[in-house]
C-alpha cells in the first residue's frame, strides 16, 4: 500500500473533492428527512421534544457505546467501517419506512426513538472512522482544509434542506423522503468507497482489552488537559445549545403563533452561519491564537442566545422574527461552528494515530452526552413557563459568564499542550 506522506498535491486534491462530494451529498439528502420528520411530529404531537428527538436519544445511544466505538475505530479497517456503516443505515431507513403506518400520533415517537438511537450507533461509528482516517486521506498539510471544507460542504448542503424537507414531506410523505435518503446513501456510499485509505506509519501495539484501551485514553487526555477542557467547553455549550434547538421552534409556532416558515427562515439561519464559519476556519492556520477563537465564540454564542430571547420577547411580526431571528441565528452557528472546528483540527493535527479513534470518539459523545438531558431539562422548561423567550436569555447570559470567568484556566492549559506537541512532534507526525 502507497505510504501516506508520498501523495502529491494533485491526488491529495482529488481525494479532497471526493470525500467533499460524498459528505456534502449524504448532509443534503439526510437533512432533508430529518425536517420532514420533524415536522410530522410537531403536528401529529404538538411537542417540543419533536424537534428535539435526535439530541434527545442520539447522544444518550453513544455515550453508552463511545468506548468499544473507539476501541473498534482504532484496532479495525476504516474503509470497511465506513462501508458497512453506510449499508446498516440503508437497512434501517427501510426498517423505518415499514413500521410508519402502523403508529399514531403521539406513538409515532417510538418507531422514531429507536430508529434514532440505532442510526446514532451507524452514525459514530461511520464519523469516528472518517475523522480518524483523515490523515489516510490527504497530505498533512491539508488536513485541516480538508475537515472545514467537509463541515462548510454539509452546511451549504443543509441550507436548502428546511425548505425542501417540508416541502416534500407535503408532497411525498415521510415513506418517500425515507426513498429518496436510501437512494442518495447508495450514491454517497459508492463515491466514499472510491477513495484511497493511504497508509500510515503506527507502532505496532499488543491487543488489550476494551477496560485497557479505555485506561489508556484516560491516561492520555490526563497528560493533555487542553483536552479535558474542551471536553467540559462542548458540554457546556452542548448544553445551552439545546435551549435554541429544542425551544425556537415551539416558541415560533406555538407561543408566538407564527407560521413553519419562519421557523425555515431561522434554520436557514443556521446553516448558513455553520458554512461561514467553517469557510472561515479553512482560510486560518490552524494553531493561531487557537484560545481566542474559543473564548471569543462561546461568548457569542451567549448573546446570540441573549439576542434571540429578546426578539421573541418584544415583537410577534413575522418579517421582523424572520429576518432578525434568520440573522442571529447565523452569527450563532458561525461562532459555533469555528468553536467546534477548532478543537476538531486542533486534535486531528496534534493526537497520535494509534489513539485517535478513541480520542475523538471520547470528545465528541462526552460533549454530547448533555444533550438529552438538555433537551428534556428545556422541554420541561418551556411546557411550564409560557415565556420561553425568558429562559432563551437566561441561558445566553449563565453562558457568557461562565466563559469570562474560565478564560485564564483554559488559556494555561493551552501553552502546556503547545509544549507537549512540541515534545512529541516526531510521534504525532
Amino acid at each position: 500500500m502507497e505510504k501516506q506522506n508520498q501523495l502529491t498535491q494533485s491526488q491529495s486534491n482529488q481525494q479532497i473533492i471526493k470525500s467533499l462530494t460524498s459528505n456534502g451529498l449524504g448532509a443534503f439528502s439526510y437533512g432533508i428527512f430529518q425536517y420532514g420528520i420533524s415536522f410530522m411530529l410537531l403536528h401529529a404531537t404538538h411537542s417540543p421534544l419533536s424537534f428535539g428527538m435526535n439530541i434527545a436519544v442520539g447522544p444518550l445511544i453513544s455515550l453508552l457505546t463511545f468506548i468499544p466505538i473507539g476501541n473498534f475505530v482504532d484496532t479495525h479497517n476504516h474503509k470497511r467501517i465506513i462501508f458497512w456503516g453506510y449499508v446498516l443505515r440503508m437497512i434501517g431507513f427501510l426498517a423505518l419506512a415499514l413500521a410508519l403506518p402502523f403508529f399514531h400520533g403521539g406513538s409515532l415517537l417510538i418507531p422514531v426513538a429507536i430508529f434514532i438511537a440505532i442510526d446514532s450507533i451507524l452514525v459514530n461509528l461511520r464519523n469516528t472512522a472518517y475523522s480518524a482516517s483523515i490523515r489516510q486521506l490527504v497530505r498533512m498539510s491539508d488536513v485541516a482544509k480538508l475537515t472545514s471544507l467537509t463541515t462548510a460542504v454539509a452546511s451549504a448542503s443543509r441550507i436548502l434542506s428546511p425548505v425542501l424537507g417540508i416541502t416534500l414531506y407535503a408532497l411525498i410523505s415521510v415513506e418517500g423522503l425515507i426513498a429518496l435518503e436510501i437512494a442518495a446513501t447508495v450514491v454517497a456510499m459508492l463515491i466514499m468507497m472510491s477513495l484511497h485509505f493511504y497508509e500510515v506509519k503506527v507502532e505496532k501495539q499488543e491487543r488489550v482489552s476494551q477496560r485497557q484501551q479505555f485506561k489508556q485514553t484516560l491516561q492520555y487526555v490526563k497528560k493533555r488537559p487542553f483536552i479535558r477542557d474542551s471536553i467540559v467547553a462542548e458540554i457546556v455549550v452542548n448544553f445551552f445549545y439545546t435551549a435554541v434547538v429544542t425551544g425556537s421552534p415551539f416558541v415560533i409556532v406555538n407561543q408566538l403563533g407564527l407560521p413553519n416558515s419562519v421557523v425555515i427562515w431561522t434554520e436557514t439561519g443556521y446553516s448558513i452561519g455553520y458554512l461561514t464559519g467553517s469557510l472561515i476556519t479553512s482560510r486560518l492556520r490552524q494553531q493561531n491564537h487557537f484560545g481566542i477563537k474559543i473564548m471569543s465564540t462561546m461568548i457569542l454564542v451567549g448573546i446570540s442566545l441573549v439576542g434571540l430571547g429578546f426578539l421573541f420577547t418584544v415583537t410577534k411580526n413575522q418579517m421582523i422574527v424572520s429576518v432578525i431571528g434568520m440573522l442571529l441565528s447565523l452569527l450563532m452557528e458561525l461562532s459555533f461552528a469555528i468553536f467546534d472546528l477548532a478543537i476538531e483540527i486542533r486534535l486531528q493535527s496534534t493526537v497520535e494515530h494509534n489513539i485517535l479513534g478513541r480520542v475523538s470518539s471520547t470528545l465528541y459523545t462526552v460533549g454530547y452526552a448533555i444533550m438529552p438531558f438538555g433537551t428534556l431539562v428545556y422541554t420541561w422548561l418551556y411546557d411550564m413557563f409560557p415565556r420561553g423567550s425568558f429562559i432563551m436569555m437566561i441561558s445566553g447570559l449563565i453562558l457568557i459568564i461562565y466563559t469570562v470567568l474560565s478564560i485564564s484556566q483554559f488559556v494555561r492549559n493551552i501553552k502546556k499542550d503547545d509544549l507537549y506537541v512540541e515534545e512529541h512532534a516526531d510521534q504525532i507526525n
